[in-house]
């Protein structure tokens, strides 16, 4: 994969306002501190449990 590590994706911009909504929630204000953070966490947890299940 030739791209740098800090390549500009686009999400839709629906999926981005419940993301927004999300952690500007009390109990998720401190746990996530801006989109960018929540999205790589969000992935980085995706691919882990699809990496355990074998797919």
């Amino acid at each position: 994969m030739g791209k740098s590590s800090d390549s500009v994706v686009k999400i839709d911009s629906e999926l981005l306002k419940k993301v927004e909504g999300f952690i500007s929630e009390e109990e998720n204000r401190l746990k996530f501190v801006n989109k960018k953070q929540f999205i790589d966490l969000a992935v980085f947890e995706k691919l882990e449990k699809e990496r355990k299940n074998g797919k």
